[in-house]
């Protein structure tokens, strides 16, 4: 199971970055607005997007790749009643972009291994399927993520999807995974000191002479997961464990915690006061620091829950983690390590593998060689708009994309010949949260 201590307060961080899509296809992520000085279409993070001036660009995508599933949940994920969203087009506009700018911090997922298991929900997949593991990891890498923490159980079952993961992991050189030893595999042990330094000295032979380990100054680094309330000596384990790895603890304590080489934030369940702590005597601690990220919190359906809830506030709260992570970090001040709580731990509400819901709808229209659009929602939400123009309704042709804010297109720039059109107006969210497509607007020059 999965046990989560209270720190001295509340929720906040992790990541940023995008590449390209995986599933059902890769939706447009971009950012600008159309200059009719070009002939062909362009796209940059700059502020800026070309246009053509006359005729219809060639379809470059479809209805069906931009508003299909295009993350590595299962298509048939239909969402739970506990706020993690079914499978869907989000944004893989990067997870770095909400850090302060010029950031170069190490963004990972935290990643659970039990789905498929009888004693866990169902979420259409199992943790051991190869092609699974490679959507995931693609996925990840999509989204500009830099590895993965894995919450580990030692040499038991849950070890043989830990074991596939190493193996899609090493064929994507740089990209890094680490293991969390959690507590629940030490509840009831007689000696937790001697059952940890089997574990780590197992995890030494297996995992931590794999080149894509994540490593601290060449240490293999381990992440113990509320291994600091049990009777463990830690003299004892770090002079018995082969490969001498570096240990990075929880919350503030985890600092001056015996052996710790720094400490991570985990927050997901807490109010802004636990980043706000965690940072500020991070600081003043100078170790190496993995701050967190995450989208909110509700483990009602986990068999160890307690009816924990930090509501997601449509995006909000993923948003504000990482304001809370910028209010302390700088270029001149870096933030080295991010953490994103979680990847798939549907169970307690926290995963952002299916994406993070905006509660955004777009409505389109079109008044003479004019697209307008509505936005009922939040538009802090909102990365950029892309307007798509189709004469069949499946292919889309991009007419550029407009920065959050503007809600326009002139088509008339665009000199398309007469016939029947159909313009879409997608709206592409920030990082990871949920894409919406307006409606079709049909459209005649």
């Amino acid at each position: 199971m999965r046990l989560w201590v209270l720190g001295n307060a509340a929720a906040i961080l992790v990541i940023g970055f995008w590449l390209i899509g995986c599933g059902s296809g890769a939706a447009s992520n971009a950012f600008p607005p159309p200059n009719p000085t070009s002939s062909t279409p362009s796209s940059s993070s700059s502020g800026s997007t070309t246009a053509p001036t006359s005729g219809m660009p060639a379809p470059s995508t479809t209805l069906t790749a931009e508003t299909g599933n295009n993350t590595s949940a299962a298509d048939t994920f239909a969402g739970t009643t506990n706020d993690n969203i079914a499978a869907g087009n989000i944004s893989k506009v990067a997870i770095r972009s909400l850090l302060y700018a010029g950031s170069a911090t190490k963004i990972y997922a935290n990643w659970v291994p039990w789905w498929g298991n009888a004693s866990h929900i169902n979420v259409g997949y199992s943790s051991s399927d190869p092609n699974e593991l490679k959507r995931q990891v693609n996925d990840m890498l999509s989204r500009g993520i830099d590895g993965v923490i894995v919450d580990w159980y030692s040499a038991t079952s849950l070890d043989q999807p830990t074991q596939a993961l190493k193996k899609e992991v090493e064929q994507h050189p740089g990209f890094e995974f680490a293991l969390m030893p959690d507590s629940g595999a030490y509840t009831g042990v007689a000696d937790p000191t001697a059952k940890l330094i089997a574990d780590l000295n197992y995890a030494a032979s297996m995992y931590f002479a794999s080149p894509n380990y994540m490593r601290l100054k060449g240490k293999p680094v381990v992440f113990p997961f509320g291994l600091e309330s049990f009777p463990i000596d830690w003299n004892a384990v770090l002079a018995a464990v082969q490969g001498g790895p570096a240990f990075i603890f929880r919350n503030v304590s985890g600092f001056t915690a015996t052996g710790s080489s720094g400490a991570y934030a985990w927050g997901p369940d807490q109010s802004s006061s636990y980043a706000d702590y965690f940072y500020s005597n991070a600081l003043v601690l100078n170790k190496p620091t993995y701050g967190f990220v995450s989208k909110g919190f509700n483990d009602s359906l986990a068999a160890w829950g307690q009816n924990r809830f930090l509501d997601q506030q449509c995006g909000q709260e993923w948003l504000n983690t990482f304001a809370l992570a910028n209010k302390y970090y700088s270029p001149s001040q870096p933030l080295s390590y991010m953490q994103i709580v979680t990847w798939n731990d549907y169970e307690e509400g926290t995963a952002i593998e299916s994406g993070i819901d905006n509660c955004v709808s777009v409505s389109a229209q079109v008044s003479g060689s004019t697209v307008t659009w509505s936005i009922n929602g939040q538009e802090n939400t909102i990365d950029h708009y892309t307007v798509f123009m189709s004469q069949d309704g499946t292919n889309l042709s991009s007419l550029g994309d407009i920065p959050a804010g503007t809600h326009t297109l002139d088509l008339s720039r665009f000199g398309f010949q007469p016939a029947a059109y159909t313009l879409y107006v997608k709206a592409v969210g920030k990082p990871s949260l949920r894409n919406q497509m307006s409606n079709a607007v049909s459209y005649r020059p």
